[in-house]
C-alpha cells in the first residue's frame, strides 16, 4: 500500500492510500529499533505487523549549504515545517490500521546502551497519529 502523508507543524494527515503490486524490503520487525520516524502496520489488537522507516526529514531544522567551498554545512531552525512524504508498506489481510511513530532513545538508556544501543527496551516509541487502513479488518 502506497501512503502519502502531508504535515504542517505537528499535524500529520494521511491523504492517500493506493494499493500497489510490488515487493517491499526493509519492513521486518528486527529485535533492535532504529531512532527516527516509522509507519507501523497494526492489527485490530494493536499488534505491530510491520514497521517501515520514513525517509523524509520531519525535523524542525534544515541543512544549509555554504556559499563558499570549504565552509561547513550547517543546520538552521525553520519557523514552520511543512511538506509531504510517501511510504510503501505491506498490507496483509489482517492489517487494521496504521500508526506514525517516533522512536527515540529512552531517558536513562545512555549508560546501558553501549552493549546494544538500539535494543527495543532502550527505546521510547511515541505514537504521533493513527489512521484507518482502507480494506482493513475493522
Amino acid at each position: 500500500m502506497r501512503l502519502i502523508f502531508e504535515y504542517n507543524g505537528d499535524d500529520v494527515r494521511l491523504v492517500s492510500q493506493q494499493p500497489v503490486d510490488m515487493a517491499i524490503t526493509g519492513y521486518d520487525l528486527p529485535q533492535e529499533m532504529m531512532p527516527g520516524y516509522h509507519v507501523e502496520v497494526q492489527d485490530a489488537d494493536d499488534a505491530v505487523l510491520s514497521r517501515v522507516p520514513v525517509r523524509a526529514d520531519l525535523s524542525s531544522t534544515r541543512e544549509v549549504f555554504p556559499e563558499q567551498p570549504g565552509e561547513p554545512i550547517t543546520r538552521v531552525a525553520v519557523p514552520e515545517r511543512s511538506g509531504a512524504f510517501t511510504v510503501v508498506v505491506p498490507a496483509p489481510a489482517h492489517a487494521d490500521h496504521l500508526a506514525l511513530v517516533r522512536v527515540t532513545p529512552a531517558e536513562g538508556a545512555g549508560d546501558r546502551a553501549e552493549a546494544a544501543p538500539f535494543a527495543r527496551e532502550r527505546m521510547q516509541v511515541t505514537e504521533l497519529g493513527r489512521y484507518p487502513l482502507e480494506g482493513g479488518t475493522r
